[in-house]
């Protein structure tokens, strides 16, 4: 079976602003690490076409001016554990998307996504909370 599709994203920055969870699977996903940090949790996954982006550029800038200046920090994305973004989903940071959380295709996540909760939207809103699994032991008796 050939999985080096799976491993096969852009990046655009500094390959060092960006860590990604060995067990993670991100398919072809594209990520902009120009104006900060991108954190990809263990066991997070992402269908295909998602977009992870910290670059933006100043709108009161014109011309070559605007092509050009960028922050260069605090525009950071952490994608904690087990969080799925389904395909096409673009991410602008700053936020935190939480841990098991869903986000739904077509999406734009542009705000903190709570754990265990499901977004959909442009731009995404909470529409479902997932019932996190039960941590109490059960007994056989």
């Amino acid at each position: 079976m050939d999985t080096g599709f799976l491993y096969k994203y852009l990046l655009y920055g500094n390959k060092e602003r960006l860590q990604i969870a060995e067990t993670a699977v991100v398919n072809n996903a594209t990520f902009n690490t120009i104006s900060g940090t991108i954190q990809i949790g263990e066991y997070v996954f992402f269908g295909h076409h998602v977009a992870v982006l910290t670059g933006t550029h100043d709108y009161n800038k014109f011309g070559r001016e605007r092509q050009i200046t960028v922050p260069a920090f605090e525009k950071d994305v952490i994608i904690k554990e087990g969080a799925w973004l389904a395909s096409n989903v673009t991410v602008i940071g700053p936020c935190i998307i939480g841990e098991h959380s869903v986000v739904a295709a077509c999406s734009l996540v542009n705000k903190d996504v709570p754990p265990y909760t499901i977004v959909a939207g442009i731009p995404a809103r909470v529409i479902k909370k997932i019932t996190p699994p039960s941590n109490t032991a059960q007994t056989v008796g």
